[in-house]
């Protein structure tokens, strides 16, 4: 349990309050706490007077496993539920304890144990609210996926309509209200943006994949194929060269298991990171091997001291700095791949494993999406 601050000068506070008083000498405030697979503990959280003294737990202090009359303990209990407990030292002869005494330890022990609850609370609440922010981040960042298709579709079409000056009207519109949904979710990421609190990887659980169908046939092609799609349609608008598979190997024809349609959501980031971040010349493409997949561009080359960083959350590399981006696309796209047994990294010097398979396959940017190709098909 990660206390906080307040909450610790709350519980001194509240044991200084009390100090000096009826012959107490010591009081030390124990929490109980318990990791998966170990036995209960108490550790201590507070203490007056504020002595220099090693905090340790109650099992680590041989002294106090020996009884004394000079000594209580005091549960601080919540309904049926433990919370932790008071030890009160004093200077009495034969251990005669005022009755009054004793029902004002009760009474502290009650506030503290009060106490206790309500920071437990506070903390479950605050983990609550950064799940559903974290939720909410991840389903805009995704979003914007199909948003940015139409708006590439939509252009295609405008072009093809040639001087048909009503259809044209109509898809301009679409533009319109296509451009004001990324308004409005431009708006909703900072009406949700999370006071800035430390967040370890793995504390997010992403709202995917988007095959919630399970009993949906899917395989490797038919994810990517609609993906492929729209970054051809992309590549055209933006006059640039497309590249994608010329023929599709049998692993990426075989029927998957529902867990591993997460692989188009990956295709799709890194993707979509190549049309954001390569120069508009640049190709773009992807390319199937024995054991994966890889995504291309041939624009400015990633600099070495950056190859880890960009998967880091939050990062912007060099090339993204004057660009929009939240620093969360290739985050996401190595914890997915990670969550269905792959890696994703940047290659170096062209190669897998330093193997022959990409020897001749010289592309700027490599991204190279590992699959467990064995446990992929149902």
């Amino acid at each position: 349990m990660n206390l906080s601050k307040k909450f610790e000068e709350l519980i001194v506070k509240q044991l200084e309050s009390f100090g000096c008083s009826m012959g107490v000498t010591h009081l030390v405030m124990y929490l109980a706490t318990a990791k998966q697979g170990t036995k209960a503990s108490f550790e201590i959280i507070g203490q007056w007077p504020q002595i220099d003294k090693l905090l340790i737990s109650i099992d680590d202090d041989p002294s106090l496993k020996v009884s004394s009359p000079n000594r209580r303990w005091y549960p601080l209990q919540e309904n049926d539920i433990l919370l932790g407990v008071l030890r009160v030292e004093t200077d009495f002869n034969g251990g005669n304890w005022p009755s009054s005494l004793d029902s004002r330890l009760k009474a502290l022990s009650i506030s503290l144990a009060k106490c206790v609850s309500i920071e437990l609370e506070r903390q479950n609440k605050i983990e609550e609210i950064n799940y559903f922010r974290n939720q909410v981040n991840v389903i805009i960042h995704q979003l914007r996926n199909p948003l940015a298709a139409l708006r590439t579709y939509a252009k295609l079409l405008i072009k093809r309509l040639g001087s048909d000056d009503d259809s044209i009207e109509i898809v301009e519109r679409m533009v319109v209200e296509q451009k004001q949904i990324n308004q409005y979710m431009d708006f909703f990421t900072k009406l949700n943006s999370p006071i800035k609190l430390p967040l370890e990887i793995g504390e997010e659980r992403l709202l995917l994949p988007p095959n919630l169908d399970n009993k949906k046939v899917i395989t490797v092609q038919s994810l990517l194929k609609p993906i492929l799609e729209r970054g051809k349609a992309n590549a055209n608008l933006e006059n640039r060269d497309w590249t994608e598979p010329p023929f599709w190997p049998d692993w990426t024809l075989t029927p998957l298991k529902a867990k591993y349609a997460v692989i188009a959501e990956i295709i799709a980031n890194l993707l979509e990171n190549a049309f954001k971040y390569s120069q508009k010349d640049a190709e773009i493409g992807l390319t199937i091997t024995s054991k994966g997949l890889c995504i291309f561009d041939d624009g400015k080359k990633i600099i070495k001291n950056e190859y880890e960083k960009i998967f880091l959350k939050g990062f912007r590399g060099s090339a993204a700095k004057k660009k929009d981006g939240t620093g969360v696309g290739l985050f996401l796209a190595r914890k997915l791949a990670k969550q269905i047994g792959g890696d994703l990294r940047l290659l170096d010097n062209y190669s897998i494993n330093n193997t022959e398979e990409l020897k001749n396959f010289k592309k700027k940017n490599i991204f190279y999406l590992e699959l467990p190709i064995k446990e992929l098909h149902a």
